[in-house]
This record gives structure tokens, sequence and C-alpha cells, in this order.
């Protein structure tokens, strides 16, 4: 009986140190990818202000600016795909707020950023389950709050 109880514990062991280097292994390679996708300090700012700009530009077709808060700082890394930004966005048009809502955006090869899904604040407000189809839900609580914090329900 002994014996069968220390082989078990053995077990368990061995058992939980596989775990442990498997999870330091899935953190090794999510490190590499976020090394090398995410830009460096000095040109996130200027990187992602341009997708977003060039996105909105492109969507609306018009001249416009945009202003972002990150709503999770920090990369988010799943398994082998690009790095995900949080963000929300408000898309400004002579000094005036034409649209807003989240974005998700993949970090590429250091130097630019995709936006993968923008959900407008109208959408998320008539909807709200189609942002937890996109965004993890701390990210979520988030975008309700700016929600009412930007108070644009009825407005965009």
């Amino acid at each position: 009986m002994l014996k069968l109880k220390v082989f078990v514990l053995s077990l368990v062991f061995l058992a939980t140190i596989g775990v442990i280097a498997t999870n330091a292994q899935i953190d090794s390679i999510a490190k590499s990818h976020i090394e090398a996708n995410v830009p460096d300090a000095q040109h996130f700012d200027e990187y992602l202000k341009s997708a977003l700009e060039e996105y909105f530009k492109g969507r609306t077709g018009k001249d416009v600016s945009v202003e972002y808060e990150l709503l999770r700082l920090g990369p988010t890394q799943s398994g082998i795909a690009y790095p995900k930004f949080y963000a929300w966005i408000k898309v400004v048009e002579k000094e005036k707020i034409i649209d807003q809502g989240a974005v998700r955006l993949a970090a590429i090869d250091k130097k630019r950023f995709e936006i993968t899904h923008y959900l407008k604040c109208s959408e998320v407000i008539e909807n709200p389950e189609s942002a937890a189809e996109v965004f993890p839900s701390e990210v979520v609580e988030k975008i309700k709050q700016k929600i009412d914090d930007d108070k644009c329900r009825g407005k965009i």
C-alpha cells in the first residue's frame, strides 16, 4: 500500500513538473511573438496612430484624425497569432467627433498595426453581446464604462 501511495505521489509530482514546464514553454513562445511583432516604445504611438488614421480615412472618405486610449496596457498574446491591442477611439473631423468605438489591432513585424475589428459605440449599445464576441471580458467592461463615460448614446 505504501508503495502505491509513493507511486501515485510520484506521478502527481511528475505531472505537475510537466505542466510547469509546458507553461514556461508557452510563456516563452508568447514572449517571442511579442518581441518579434510589437513596435518599440519610440515608434509605438506613431505606428498605431498611422494605422488608425489610414483605416478611418478610408472608412469615412474624409480627412480625419484619430484619438485613442488603450483599454489594456500591453499586448494580449494568444497562441501563435499576432499580439493584440485594444483601444477606445474617437474619429475627429474639424474638431468634431464624428465616430467612436472600440478597436482590436494586431501588431505586425514591429512596423505596423492592422485593425482586425471595429465596433461603433452605437453597435455595442444596440447589441451588447457583440463586444464579448471580439474582446476579452475585462476589456468589455472597460468598453461599457467608456460608453457611459463618453455619453455616446444616441450621438453617433
